[in-house]
């Protein structure tokens, strides 16, 4: 039995096998990115909210969007 870890998240490995967390946490990071931007008061919102200028889930239910 072989005891290869991956020292960053601590996931069991075969010999010669090199793990991929960290590409997929730089892969997770960049689409946080293009998913997220911060808003006028510094709050990280949804690219697609600011886009349909919705706030928050209220306003698209009962249709009252409010539009500074």
């Amino acid at each position: 039995m072989y005891n290869y870890r991956c020292d960053n998240c601590g996931s069991y490995l075969d010999p010669g096998e090199r793990c991929t967390c960290h590409s997929t946490h730089e892969k997770n990071l960049q689409m946080v990115d293009e998913l997220l931007t911060e808003d006028q008061d510094g709050q990280m919102t949804l690219r697609e909210t600011m886009k349909r200028q919705y706030r928050n889930y209220m306003e698209v239910e009962h249709g009252n969007i409010i539009r500074d």
